[in-house]
């Protein structure tokens, strides 16, 4: 693994490596985030609410091997994926956003920042894509927890493993069908019927937090990109019941670690 090796993922860092039963009642990884500078982001009218929750995992998994927040390029990553799928979108599925990033790699922010409006004729210059190609050393990898399904919502084992990734200390992407007409209590996104939602939206689960007073029994906590630009709280219940898919990145296992860290200085001359 090419990356520092005091942030070294070892096999019961792993969620999938075997851990206590009962879970600790909370986790929040929010501290994490302000430690490293990663505030949260606003897509703005565009539908690219997929694009930025990967790229916040991606964001959280170098920082936690580094020790330091560096800002990746959503547009580029948005490009990566329209390369790999063979045609022009703005957003996209998860595993498009994955494809995008395993083939080209992703660039700093500063290199390709994010427009208010999607071009599909904007393209990273040769500097760019050499710096994105470099960071493939990162070696990172996307893993599933639950893959997309728009008919099922989460099943107790894909519940539980969620639950327990936030505990290994891992934001999990998550892909709901989210409410027509939003409805908060106190921060809490409120529960609606199945005609009241719509598919979907995206958001990065950074924690969860058992209540016995919420439905479900506790709330995951959340970030969130679009325009109302409200974080909050979603109940164990309606990720339960409109969860599409979930996944989370970390680096590989079983790798030797290195001194390599994220790129940030071009490789190659401009176009």
């Amino acid at each position: 693994m090419l990356l520092v090796p005091a942030g070294q993922v070892t096999a019961d860092e792993s969620p999938s490596a075997t851990v206590p039963d009962s879970l600790p009642a909370k986790a929040d990884l929010r501290p994490r985030f302000e430690q490293w500078g990663l505030e949260r982001r606003e897509q703005g009218g565009r539908p690219t609410c997929s694009v930025f929750t990967v790229v916040g995992a991606l964001e959280f998994a170098v920082a936690k091997q580094q020790r330091s927040g560096q800002r990746l390029s959503v547009e580029f990553l948005n490009w990566a994926a329209n390369q790999r799928r063979r045609n022009s979108r703005d957003g996209g599925f998860f595993s498009e956003m994955w494809n995008g990033f395993a083939a080209f790699g992703i660039c700093r922010e500063e290199d390709m920042p994010y427009a208010r409006e999607f071009d599909s004729a904007r393209l990273p210059n040769a500097t760019t894509l050499a710096s994105a190609r470099s960071n493939l050393a990162l070696s990172l990898e996307f893993n599933w927890i639950k893959r997309w399904n728009v008919n099922t919502g989460l099943t107790d084992t894909e519940f539980l493993d969620l639950k327990r990734t936030l505990h290994q200390g891992w934001p999990v992407c998550a892909g709901l069908r989210w409410p027509r007409q939003e409805q908060w209590n106190d921060g809490v996104l409120q529960m609606c019927p199945p005609e009241a939602v719509f598919d979907g939206h995206s958001v990065l689960l950074v924690g969860y937090r058992d209540d016995a007073g919420q439905a479900g029994g506790g709330v995951f906590i959340f970030r969130n990109t679009n325009h109302a630009g409200r974080d909050g709280f979603m109940p164990y219940a309606y990720a339960r019941a409109y969860m599409n898919d979930a996944a989370w990145i970390a680096p590989q296992t079983g790798t030797s670690p290195s001194q390599t860290r994220l790129n940030s200085q071009p490789q190659t001359s401009g176009e």
